[in-house]
């Protein structure tokens, strides 16, 4: 790399000018957490001269899309009552955009999440709804706006073409079409099958996997080498084994399973005979996440896993080398690969840590020069930022517990510090990690430590931790949270007398059983989009979600009636004050759970607020609804635990 030179490009007609941070003794303003990122996820056009990436609209996720020769720039906004999730380039000038949104669905007469999928020609401006269903003329069967759009291959060889996966009965059987995304005429290549609602290709861009629930069994389909469909649910590799992706060998995969250390690893399978044949990626402590495949090939080029920080590890040599040479003159962050051009050597990457959102950069290989393209939040000063430190917790039966500690921006050495626990939703396979998180670091701005647990059932730590969890809402995953928070006060971190329980999802259903379970540990609780009525829950997953039979086996506790932990049929014991906080859009949890509950505090005595929120939906993608959720939240605490 002789000769690499490092040039900025700050304040240009391309990119964003960084902006004024805040002065060291001035409180930061809660905006600068809750609006949405200025820049996020970019992806380079196939010729490499043009980038678009998601920016904030008026609080809502839009797209960019600027070209590198200084011609005018496009945005696409979300629309009323959408938002933007993802979107893929086409071709240099056709952008594929996926949407999510709520809505009543007079079919099953309930709120439903959908998706729909759309191209955008940068030429002419128009949009072309590439799901629109179309009646058949030899069919019977009602035909209607598939529930969820999913793209499935973006045909990267054939760019006039994309395959996308719909279900236009609504029987919970997805069909494959090859779809023209300039007009949007679609063919079907693959009918749909009982109990499959994903399907996947291999680096062919062939149609080879597809996977899902039948009432409450799981059924997995496979298109072996020989050009035949056979079920793997009976196949004994498959039992200990989970398929990754496909390499060029029609009759050898890349699969994920249990390694010596306890943790995942990943491996190459041969199928003929069901049995390994090279490891590829183990880690001792923590499982590999994802497969890292060559942004312009598809080809499998490395491996991603997360200790502190997520990584890649590449077995390609000269990514590899290019990772290596960015890291090096970018020094102290993290640097990832993010994404790069087909048609020349230009990659972006992302340079982040604890207390920097991120800054993203355009590195041309040819011209060995790198460029800032911009900060994901230009309000955020790394500086002002609380640190994170990583720290393992013994619980009561010895199982570690990974956890993040946020301090307070220069109050690493301070003790007695009022504290917020923050369990994360899931629970099953979700983790923490020490990247900048705008909720803790919001709390650590206003001086709280934040403690993030990464409890049993938490993702990331081998399957024995993953799966000891199941089955134990109000159990040993309660306890895990019990323990960090006790282990918080003997480090002397916490102060006993001002510690509150904050979390969203499941986390707010472990902020509520944390009142129940230990009734003079915390000094309040805050549930956001909070299960609160497991019964319920239970009852709504089995009779409105595919899968729904299945996933509901592993909630709840072991050998206990489901009312013995559910909040709500235990809010009696409830001693200290709660906050709850629901979407009316949510459609995991409904925003009644937390109406619910609040009333039912109310008639007891207790002493219970609860805000509803508009929109935001079960993860609050709004800048309006994160606005909310902290303003209010900061008030709160403040009255409870706060200095």
């Amino acid at each position: 790399m002789g000769g690499f030179k490092k040039s900025l490009l700050i304040a240009s007609a391309l990119f964003f000018a960084l902006a004024p941070g805040y002065a060291t003794d001035e409180i930061i303003p809660v905006e600068a957490f809750s609006n949405l990122p200025n820049l996020s996820r970019p992806r380079l056009s196939p010729d490499g001269n043009q980038v678009a990436y998601f920016v904030d609209l008026q609080g809502r996720r839009a797209l960019m899309i600027q070209p590198f020769d200084g011609e005018e720039s496009q945005i696409i906004p979300s629309g009323e009552n959408t938002n933007l999730t993802s979107f893929r380039w086409a071709n240099n000038h056709t952008i594929v955009l996926q949407y999510g949104s709520t809505w009543k669905r007079f079919e099953f007469n309930t709120k439903t999440s959908e998706t729909r999928v759309t191209a955008f020609n940068l030429k002419t401006r128009e949009y072309t709804w590439l799901g629109q269903p179309k009646q058949s003329r030899t069919s019977n069967a009602t035909i209607y706006t598939s529930q969820n759009e999913r793209i499935v291959d973006m045909l990267p060889h054939d760019p006039k073409y994309i395959l996308m996966q719909m279900d236009f009965e609504l029987d919970g059987r997805s069909s494959v079409y090859k779809v023209n995304v300039k007009n949007g005429r679609k063919r079907e290549i693959i009918q749909d099958r009982p109990g499959i609602q994903q399907w996947f290709t291999d680096q062919n861009s062939e149609v080879r996997l597809g996977l899902g629930y039948y009432d409450d069994e799981f059924r997995i389909t496979f298109k072996n080498h020989k050009g035949n469909w056979e079920s793997l649910n009976q196949v004994d590799w498959y039992k200990t084994y989970d398929i990754e992706g496909f390499t060029a060998q029609p009759n050898v995969i890349y699969v994920s399973g249990p390694s010596e250390h306890g943790t995942d690893g990943l491996y190459t399978l041969d199928l003929n005979s069901g049995k390994i044949i090279d490891t590829l990626f183990e880690h001792k402590d923590v499982d590999m996440s994802n497969i890292v495949t060559h942004p312009v090939t598809g080809v499998v080029i490395g491996v991603g896993y997360t200790t502190d920080f997520y990584r890649v590890k590449f077995f390609d040599k000269t990514m590899a080398k290019i990772q290596r040479s960015i890291a090096k003159v970018l020094k102290k962050d993290i640097t990832t690969l993010t994404h790069a051009a087909k048609e020349q050597e230009r990659y972006l990457f992302l340079s982040s840590s604890d207390q920097n959102p991120g800054t993203y950069y355009l590195y041309d290989r040819g011209l060995k020069a790198l460029n800032v393209i911009a900060p994901v939040r230009a309000h955020i000063i790394p500086e002002q930022m609380g640190t994170v430190k990583m720290v393992n917790i013994t619980a009561r039966d010895s199982i570690n517990i990974p956890s993040f500690l946020t301090f307070p921006a220069g109050k690493e050495d301070t003790k007695s510090l009022p504290a917020i626990i923050l369990p994360h939703g899931g629970p099953f396979g979700v983790r923490d990690d020490a990247h900048w998180d705008y909720w803790a670091q919001f709390y650590a701005s206003r001086g709280y430590i934040v403690l993030q647990p990464n409890f049993r059932g938490s993702g990331g730590y081998g399957r024995t931790h993953r799966y000891s969890g199941f089955n134990q809402w109000g159990g040993k995953m309660q306890d895990d949270l019990t323990d960090a928070t006790k282990w918080l006060i003997s480090e002397g971190y916490a102060d006993p007398e001002r510690i509150c329980i904050v979390g969203g999802s499941y986390g707010g259903y472990a902020s509520l059983m944390g009142l129940i379970t230990e009734p003079d540990l915390y000094k309040c609780a805050i549930s956001i989009n909070g299960v609160t009525n497991l019964p319920r829950i239970k009852r709504d997953d089995k009779n409105n979600s595919i899968g729904g039979r299945n996933w509901i086996k592993r909630m709840g506790l072991d050998g206990v009636d489901d009312e013995q932990v559910s909040p709500y049929h235990r809010a009696q014991e409830i001693k200290v004050p709660v906050m709850l906080i629901s979407a009316e859009d949510d459609t995991r949890v409904s925003y009644r759970q937390s109406g619910q509950m609040h009333t039912r505090l109310r008639e007891l005595g207790k002493d219970s607020t609860y805000i509803k929120l508009d929109d935001g939906g079960h993860s609050l993608v709004t800048a309006k609804a994160r606005h909310t959720l902290l303003t209010e939240t900061e008030k709160f605490l403040q009255k409870h635990i706060g200095n």
